[in-house]
């Protein structure tokens, strides 16, 4: 079956249906009637794109993953879908900075509840202390679902990813080595530079698809800064070995 044609090829002014017919008794209807696919004219590349989108459930980080892009082409592709289908992004500062609290759950480990609460005290948003020295906000992302920080806004710093850190990290005696240089570098996940069980190529492997040979995002600065601004680890400097997080005995 034929895909609708939009435009005249004659004159290129936009095409209405005008008959509908039933294959089983053949009645015909005359008229002008709309279309009811809303997403006929997106391209076949757009649709998987849209596909794509709703099987990450809307998470752009995931995307970023899945279809191998940066940030940046992620969000392109998506906007250009949106303005094609004639829909309009809200106005006016973002949702994430609107988030004042979040509240605790009894499923939430010892982690988890005082970052939220911490963060909450500070009425949603903070700074955490960086090892190069300087200051980076962080605050809540707008579902709620973790934390987002100034210098890597694409992606949400989940509460599972963060006790998923932890209980590695208790598992390798307490210490865990960040792998952010390497990351950064483009160093493959297990590499002698990037181990499999450094928090980049863990976060990478258990959380957003990567596999062993893959190169990956440097997430471990941000989850390490804050992670220590709560209190729950030292954010420790490489001091020639790589740098680490030691977590604090009452987390272990």
């Amino acid at each position: 079956m034929n895909t609708i044609v939009k435009d005249c090829p004659v004159c290129k002014e936009e095409l209405v249906i005008s008959r509908l017919t039933c294959k089983h008794c053949n009645i015909e209807l005359t008229g002008e009637f709309e279309t009811a696919n809303y997403f006929a004219e997106l391209s076949a590349a757009e649709k998987n794109f849209v596909s794509q989108f709703l099987l990450c459930e809307g998470n752009l980080t995931k995307m970023q993953e899945r279809l191998q892009l940066s940030y940046t082409s992620v969000k392109d592709k998506l906007s250009g879908i949106v303005n094609k289908l004639g829909l309009k992004a809200e106005s006016g500062h973002t949702a994430e900075e609107e988030i004042k609290m979040v509240e605790v759950t009894q499923n939430d480990s010892k982690a988890v509840r005082l970052l939220k609460e911490n963060l909450s005290a500070s009425g949603g948003k903070s700074q955490m202390a960086m090892l190069r020295g300087d200051d980076v906000a962080i605050w809540f992302s707008s579902d709620k679902r973790g934390i987002i920080a100034e210098g890597l806004k694409s992606v949400t710093l989940e509460w599972e990813v963060f006790d998923a850190i932890i209980e590695k990290a208790v598992t390798l005696g307490g210490k865990m080595f960040r792998g952010d240089s390497a990351a950064h570098n483009g160093k493959r996940i297990g590499s002698d530079e990037l181990p499999l069980d450094t928090i980049d190529a863990f976060v990478a492997t258990t959380f957003f698809g990567a596999r062993e040979g893959d190169s990956t995002l440097r997430r471990s600065t941000y989850y390490a800064g804050v992670l220590a601004w709560a209190g729950i680890v030292d954010n420790c400097r490489s001091h020639g070995e790589g740098g680490y997080i030691l977590v604090k005995p009452e987390y272990e």
